[in-house]
């Protein structure tokens, strides 16, 4: 267990009774209410768990706590009334680790001041699970064990079917060298056909909608009456065809009449609302209530529900919901390609011309445009009918329930799947970072769900070879920074990332992790709260390749951090070519937009948020890996994780569709499909992979403009050394074009509740 340096595993907490409250006189708490008892449970400085109120103090409550913290960690355990603290006591961490695993009784309190409460005792059981004896996902899934998260609101449910999408959007010429694989579907063409053949219900949730916005665009479509409809023109003739279509839109209260409805997120929430209105289409517009931020947090689900028909069964219907990063507004329409300039002159995006990293970017000014390359799923089976039942209990809390359709007035429609097929064998469970607030009914006994966060923590812990992630954040860990450990961001993933990786090391196995970031998140880079964000990204990769480190070095290996873990980021480089878009006016000289369109370069932005484990185990939903989405209790997300029930032939062939999708990203990201991609743990792979990045950074940050063609994938511009110590390049502390710091700078006046 890394050289017992850690408390490192799963606290599984039961929380029974206390001694009754007997009255005393004078009442220091004079409201029946304030004596009402509640138990909170610490970790060094980290509230991780805390019971209701109790008039009665009887819980009976457990938690299951999972930890990542130094061995020398305090776990405190509180009981409290509102206005005041009743008594408490403490355990050193190493106790559950190093002698015994069990802490059950009846025990008395003591005081602030560490006095003893004779009167005052309460009875709990501590158990402790090392995260080590997990076993590994080849072993759950051979032996069919893995019976999915307990700590969530929806069970794992068995014979669904799941088409994993990249991208809105790939052209005819895109096709990976993958034998006995169907290619990358087409994102927003199956979402148009799947809103299209709706008969009875289409529920939306989202972050941002524009009703105006097209969703099939490519000349050489299948559907060609498809091509040019607006989405909100093809809602609407649904509406009238008597399809219950309901959309519920995150409120941003930002979007005031006075700058157009436009709003700091320009996420039309306002143009849709009115768009829709004197329409049978039901819009409404649902702020994320918060008890301390309500304008800063947002509902960041997004989600389609609808019903189709039943293949082989035509006269049956059933639910088909999507599911991911993919918004249906403005920008996120892009191949393959991720063109820059060559497609402003076309149908993908004359219209669509999208980029928030420039001010006063557009299409008159000329590119380049912004990329997006996305991610996103799709699901029938029980598991798309909880996707349906999440929309429905948001919109029970905050709309009219009576507006919704109960599933028993859909006479055709099935809840279980059909037998079992080639299709149907995908294992699926939904997650979610959602409260009370915005969802009903949530446990009488549990107001905030975070099943996201512990699904990713669950399913590193049992990877055995590899990782590989995409997203938008990748922040955490914050109390094992240098510095900053009390900004909140106390989700675990980097750290549970980085102790694998130790771990592995300790063991002399291989194991590799691969993250993908944009260079800068979405915005000014030289913005307050994008520099704020990427000072806490380099907190978390220094922390990471700090603990990798000294892994190494205590073993006396012969090794590099980055033969284990490596950043990468994506990005674009065009020459100009024949035909292209001439703009009739230029950006000024000297400035970010003027420097990236002389240089024809600019990121990819990486706004997909999935996770693929030894190409067993897929997480993917709308959640970035940030406390803000981790939380529960501040971005509301949706997620989902699936595995297949056979993913290799007799010969041992691999044949899942995670590995193809995996395989199809990295062909996308490098135009390359190697033979050693298909061993992605191995040093051979890491070693090609990290080549291909520094070999296209040279291109992308190079003098020269060479055109990156079908590789996209670059190295993230820092400097890793033997003894994991971080720093920038050298002569490259800025990204390209910008002034723009890549370590980042602490903001002076945002909190971090925003930024994290």
């Amino acid at each position: 267990m890394n050289g017992n340096k850690f408390f490192h595993g799963t606290l599984e907490a039961t929380i029974f009774h206390a001694t009754p409250f007997a009255p005393s006189f004078p009442f220091t708490c004079l409201s029946a209410g304030t004596r009402a008892a509640y138990v909170t449970i610490k970790i060094g400085h980290h509230k991780v768990a805390r019971t209701t109120f109790e008039r009665n103090r009887v819980w009976n409550q457990t938690f299951q706590i999972l930890c990542a913290y130094p061995i020398d960690s305090t776990v405190t355990i509180t009981m409290k009334t509102k206005c005041s603290v009743l008594g408490k006591i403490e355990f050193e961490a190493r106790q559950l680790v190093n002698q015994a695993s069990l802490i059950n009784g009846f025990f008395p309190l003591l005081s602030e001041e560490g006095k003893l409460k004779p009167k005052l005792g309460l009875q709990f059981i501590l158990w402790f699970k090392p995260a080590d004896l997990e076993p590994s996902w080849e072993k759950l899934l051979n032996n069919d064990n893995f019976k999915g998260l307990r700590n969530a609101t929806f069970p794992q449910r068995s014979n669904c079917s799941v088409t994993l999408y990249q991208d809105a959007h790939h052209l005819p010429s895109f096709q990976p060298p993958l034998s006995s694989h169907e290619l990358p579907g087409k994102l927003w063409e199956d979402v148009y056909k799947a809103l299209e053949g709706a008969k009875h219900l289409i529920y939306i949730a989202g972050w941002s909608f524009n009703p105006k916005m097209v969703l099939v665009r490519d000349p050489n479509t299948e559907i060609p009456r498809a091509k040019g409809v607006k989405l909100g023109e093809l809602l609407k003739q649904k509406a009238e065809e008597d399809v219950a279509v309901r959309i519920m839109l995150w409120n941003d209260e930002s979007s005031l009449p006075h700058i157009k409805n436009k709003g700091l997120m320009k996420t039309h929430d306002e143009d849709a609302l009115a768009y829709f209105r004197d329409t049978r289409v039901i819009c409404k517009l649902c702020p994320r209530l918060h008890n301390k931020f309500p304008t800063f947090f947002s509902h960041h689900q997004k989600t389609i529900s609808v019903d189709t028909r039943v293949e082989d069964a035509p006269n049956k219907r059933e639910i088909m919901s999507f599911i991911g990063g993919v918004d249906l507004c403005d920008g996120r329409y892009d191949t393959e390609q991720h063109s820059l300039f060559k497609t402003l002159n076309t149908d993908s995006h004359a219209h669509d011309f999208y980029q928030t990293n420039i001010p006063g970017a557009n299409l008159h000014r000329g590119g380049p445009r912004e990329p997006w390359h996305d991610a996103h799923a799709c699901i029938t089976g029980e598991a798309a009918w909880d996707v349906l039942t999440n929309f429905e209990q948001r919109w029970t809390k905050q709309c009219d329930p009576s507006l919704l359709i109960p599933a028993s007035a859909i006479g055709n429609i099935i809840k279980s799947s059909p037998p079992i097929s080639s299709d149907r064998n995908w294992n699926v469970q939904v997650f979610r970072s959602i409260d009370h607030f915005s969802a009903s009914p949530l446990s009488l006994k549990v107001k905030t769900e975070k099943s996201i966060h512990d699904a990713y923590v669950e399913a590193i812990r049992k990877a055995d070879k590899f990782i590989y992630i995409e997203n938008q954040y990748f922040i955490g860990g914050c109390s094992l920074w240098e510095v900053d450990q009390n900004s909140g961001c106390k989700n675990l993933i980097p750290i549970e990332i980085a102790l694998k990786v130790a771990n592995k090391i300790r063991a002399q196995e291989r194991f590799s992790v691969y993250v993908v970031i944009p260079m800068w998140p979405e915005g000014s880079p030289e913005s307050e709260s994008v520099q704020d964000i990427l000072h806490w990204t380099r907190e978390t990769m220094k922390m990471m390749y700090r603990l990798i480190g000294e892994a190494i070095r205590e073993t006396g290996q012969q090794a590099h951090p980055r033969d284990y873990l490596n950043f990468f980021c994506l990005a674009n480089r065009e020459k100009e070519g024949p035909g292209e878009f001439l703009p009739p006016f230029s950006p000024h000289p000297s400035t970010l937009y003027w420097s990236a369109q002389k240089n024809r370069r600019f990121m990819v932005y990486v706004h997909s948020k999935i996770m693929i484990v030894d190409d067993k185990y897929i997480l993917t939903g709308s959640a970035n890996i940030n406390q803000r989405s981790m939380d529960g209790a501040r971005d509301t997300e949706i997620a989902i994780g699936c595995y297949q029930n056979k993913t290799s032939d007799e010969s041992g062939q691999k044949n899942g569709g995670i590995y193809a999708y995996r395989m199809s990203l990295w062909y996308e990201h490098t135009g390359r499909a190697e033979k050693e991609f298909e061993e992605p743990h191995s040093l051979e792979c890491v070693a090609s992979i990290r080549s291909i990045g520094e070999q296209m950074w040279k291109i992308y940050s190079g003098d020269e403009i060479v055109d990156m063609n079908d590789a996209h994938l670059v190295s993230y511009p820092v400097t890793v050394g033997d003894d994991g110590c971080l720093e920038d390049l050298a002569g490259c502390s800025n990204f390209p074009d910008t002034q723009a710091l890549i370590k980042g700078k602490r903001s002076k006046f945002l909190p971090p509740i925003f930024t994290t």
